[in-house]
């Protein structure tokens, strides 16, 4: 059964919306744009080991703070940690029954030698103990004592990362482990007890700098198996201990150093006697296991058939324990499926519960009494559950975007068609709200996405949805080197980031226009990253299709990007191999990726422009969007706009960048597609 949402968490949403409170639409009426604004009401939520309380995070005076229910008092006050100073919060989880863990960013000048100039943000694990309200920065011994890292010289430097999280130590509550890459002298990468209270470390053990992978006990004591991986060869190696705890290579595999691993240790079976290895070189999801005494490799026996060819997958690992549990897939609308039989049952329960949505299993408690679930649909912009397996009981936590009603999102379907040299691409279809092909032509907003190797879904996206809210259709190709689709669609997209994607974009447009759906004269351009590239770069190689374009955090100038790329992180880094892939040879090549850069052709743009980026953002840089907007200044256009968002990274974390976002493009689109 489901009941009612726990008295609890209805204090902590009236609590978390003080500072946000819109009545909800009207039939008929125009959701307001503040609705889609502000970020997702819940996020993040997560059950305590011992059952007794629930984090998640939720906007608060616009910025996301973490709020933490009590699930046995019900009129137990909220507790509520706010986001450190200038930070913006990207991950939370409890690393015990008292401590939440929080992975903040903050801004810092840039300390690599030759990136001085560039903004740069850097990473902070932040424990809380909700007993006592105090915080303490994990590892911070190390981060601002004496480190000495790549691209640092001097002692008492501060890093950029502050370590990642490689075991919870569940019995342990005091401590965490913690993975940290020494460079001065012979680097290692080393495994800390971190104390959650204090932040100071101890040495647990040190590995070689190239160790990937370690799959451990559930203690955190021994080590099973790890991996090791050189960029420069490619070779990919599997070891165990054997009998006097020394690491033994017993299984290798040598890929592409230009495309790095593909591949990788998912965890260990049972009886702990193999390892679980991925392979993602094939168009289905491949699991097979390494004998860790024999390195003999054999299949592993897991039904997969539910899987999409081509999907993107990765492990699902047990919020208390670490251990591999199942695999998470995304397709359409993505899933979930288990192998161990406590998570079967409880996602056959919930699946029956919800029938036709998709459910994910996000936390447990120890005791399996507590489980943490997040339920969506294509008409349904998300909701959280707290589901108690012995009493068969399932309550609502709270809904992403609890204005929404069904009636108000976008019907999104699949639009596929096909290249002009043939090729299949697959794309999606968004048309407002209770309307189909039939009530066409519409106005349409070309939206590719970012990346470029990543993927759009029909799940629920605030940006989208906002712009069918307003009449529009939107369309979202997933171009050739999209991720999600198989290996020959990504390799297809090698050396084509200025080239036959920017075609599949535009002959996907045309393809609605030729069957009728679009306007031919009412068309723009809309996307970020990747997807902000060509709303600048197709005005250049379809002028007349495209009547306006707004890019956020788009490359404009594709050697430029290149040395920012090269500054930041290193001539030989894997970053410089995979944009050398995707754009093409920054030396040999030159010629292309001048040709293909849209700030160096803006006498061939006929679309008004609008460029939006962040002013911290660290995946491209600002002066991106600058080149652009002088460019076009240079060449003596006055139909453009650039627009800055104050203390904001590469992702519109806060709230106030989304709502200046959409009122500022609710007004351009207006002004050239109504």
């Amino acid at each position: 059964m489901i009941k009612s949402i726990l008295k609890s968490a209805l204090l902590g949403t009236a609590c978390a919306m003080a500072s946000f409170s819109i009545a909800p639409a009207t039939a008929n009426a125009e959701v307001p744009l503040e609705v889609y604004a502000e970020l997702a009401r819940t996020a993040s939520v997560r059950v305590s080991p011992d059952g007794k309380h629930v984090a998640m995070i939720s906007p608060h005076n616009g910025a996301k703070k973490i709020f933490i229910y009590d699930l046995i008092d019900p009129n137990a006050k909220t507790i509520v940690i706010p986001t450190p100073k200038n930070s913006i919060i990207k991950y939370i989880d409890w690393a015990s029954s008292d401590h939440v863990v929080m992975l903040a960013r903050f801004p810092r000048a840039n300390q690599r030698r030759g990136a001085r100039k560039y903004k740069n943000l850097v990473s902070r694990w932040v424990s809380t103990n909700i007993q006592t309200r105090s915080s303490v920065v994990l590892l911070d011994d190390k981060i601002n004592v004496g480190a000495k890292t790549r691209g640092q010289t001097g002692g008492g430097t501060s890093r950029d990362s502050g370590g990642g999280f490689s075991h919870n130590l569940p019995n342990d509550p005091s401590h965490v482990q913690m993975s940290w890459g020494e460079y001065s002298g012979k680097p290692y990468l080393r495994h800390l007890k971190v104390n959650l209270d204090t932040g100071k470390s101890s040495l647990l053990r040190s590995l070689p700098i190239d160790t990937g992978s370690v799959l451990q006990s559930v203690d955190g004591a021994t080590i099973y198996a790890r991996s090791e991986y050189s960029s420069r060869t490619g070779k990919y190696s599997v070891l165990a201990p054997n009998a006097d705890g020394r690491f033994t290579e017993i299984w290798t595999k040598t890929y592409d150093p230009l495309t790095g691993v593909e591949g990788g240790l998912y965890g260990v079976t049972d009886d702990k006697s193999k390892a679980i290895f991925a392979d993602v070189t094939t168009e289905r999801l491949t699991l097979t296991t390494i004998d860790l005494s024999t390195g003999a490799q054999a299949p592993y026996n897991l039904d997969l058939s539910e899987v999409p060819s081509g999907a993107d997958y990765s492990p699902i690992n047990d919020s208390v324990t670490g251990e591999i549990v199942g695999v998470s897939y995304v397709s359409d609308f993505g899933g979930q499926i288990f192998f161990n039989a406590p998570y079967k049952a409880w996602h056959r329960k919930a699946k029956k519960t919800f029938p036709g949505k998709h459910v994910s299993i996000l936390s447990r408690s120890e005791d399996n009494s507590k489980v943490t679930l997040h339920v969506s649909s294509p008409n349904d912009a998300g909701e959280f559950f707290l589901f108690e397996p012995k009493q068969g009981q399932i309550s609502s936590l709270g809904k992403s975007y609890p204005e929404l009603r069904s009636s108000d999102l976008a019907n999104t379907m699949r639009a596929d068609f096909s290249a002009r040299d043939g090729m299949r691409i697959p794309a999606y279809l968004m048309l407002p709200a209770g309307k189909t092909k039939a009530d066409g032509p519409f106005s349409l907003i070309a939206m590719p996405h970012g990346g470029p190797q990543a993927r759009d879904t029909a799940s629920f996206d605030f940006w989208s949805q906002f712009l069918t809210s307003r009449g529009y259709a939107v369309f979202k190709p997933q171009f050739r080197g999209s991720a999600g689709f198989g290996r020959a669609h990504i390799m297809a997209g090698r050396g084509e980031f200025g080239g036959k994607m920017l075609d599949d974009t535009v002959d996907g447009v045309q393809h609605l226009i030729d069957t009728g759906v679009v306007n031919p004269d009412k068309i723009c351009v809309n996307g970020a990253s990747y997807g902000g590239y060509q709303a600048m770069a197709l005005p250049v190689h379809s002028p007349d299709m495209f009547k306006c374009a707004l890019s956020v955090a788009g490359v404009s100038d594709l050697p430029r990007m290149f040395k920012f790329t090269v500054d930041t992180s290193g001539r030989t880094s894997g970053t410089v191999k995979y944009w050398n892939q995707v754009m093409g040879d920054r030396h040999e090549e030159k010629d292309k990726l001048d040709m293909q850069s849209p700030a160096q052709h803006v006498d061939k743009i006929k679309a008004a422009m609008l460029l939006v980026h962040g002013e911290n953002d660290v995946t491209v840089p600002f002066e991106q969007t600058e080149f652009m907007s002088k460019a076009l200044k240079k060449a003596g256009r006055s139909d453009y706009k650039i627009m800055t968002l104050v203390a904001d990274d590469h992702h519109l974390s806060h709230a106030k960048s989304r709502r200046e976002l959409l009122q500022a493009s609710e007004e351009f689109f207006a002004k050239y597609l109504k």
